[in-house]
C-alpha cells in the first residue's frame, strides 16, 4: 500500500524518478536566490555590510558546502522547490554580543527548529 493509501498510483506515472525525489525531498541545489526570497531579517537591513557579505559567501560556496549550511541552520540538507513549499521564513538575526579584544570574535549560531541564524556583526 504505501503511497498508494494517500495518492492514487496512476498520478506516479505522469513524473520521472527524479521528479518524485525532488517533489518528496526537495530540491538536491541549493538554489541561494530562493534562500533569498525566504529570509527575513531582525536587527539587520538587506543593505547591510554583514548581509551581503554573508550572501556573496554562500554563493561561492559549493553545492555540498551550501548542504552543510543548510543542516547547521535548519537540520535538513535540501530547500523545497519553490517559495510557496516553506514553512517557516529562514531568519537572519542580529547576535549582540560585544566583541571584546580582537582574537575574541563570537562566532553564529543557529537554532533548527526556528530556521535561523544569530549572525554577529563582523
Amino acid at each position: 500500500e504505501g503511497m498508494s493509501s494517500v495518492l492514487p498510483i496512476e498520478l506516479l506515472s505522469i513524473f520521472s524518478g527524479e521528479q518524485l525525489r525532488d517533489i518528496f525531498c526537495g530540491n538536491a541545489d541549493i538554489d541561494v536566490e530562493l534562500l533569498r526570497k525566504v529570509v527575513e531579517y531582525d536587527g539587520y537591513t538587506e543593505d547591510d555590510t554583514v548581509i551581503t557579505h554573508f550572501w556573496d559567501v554562500l554563493r561561492e560556496m559549493t553545492t555540498s558546502e551550501r548542504k552543510l549550511f543548510l543542516q547547521f541552520v535548519w537540520a535538513r540538507n535540501r530547500l523545497p522547490l519553490k517559495e510557496s513549499d516553506f514553512d517557516a521564513p529562514f531568519k537572519i538575526q542580529k547576535d549582540n554580543k560585544t566583541v571584546g579584544s580582537e582574537e575574541d570574535y563570537p562566532l553564529p549560531s543557529a537554532s533548527t527548529c526556528f530556521f535561523s541564524l544569530s549572525l554577529p556583526e563582523y
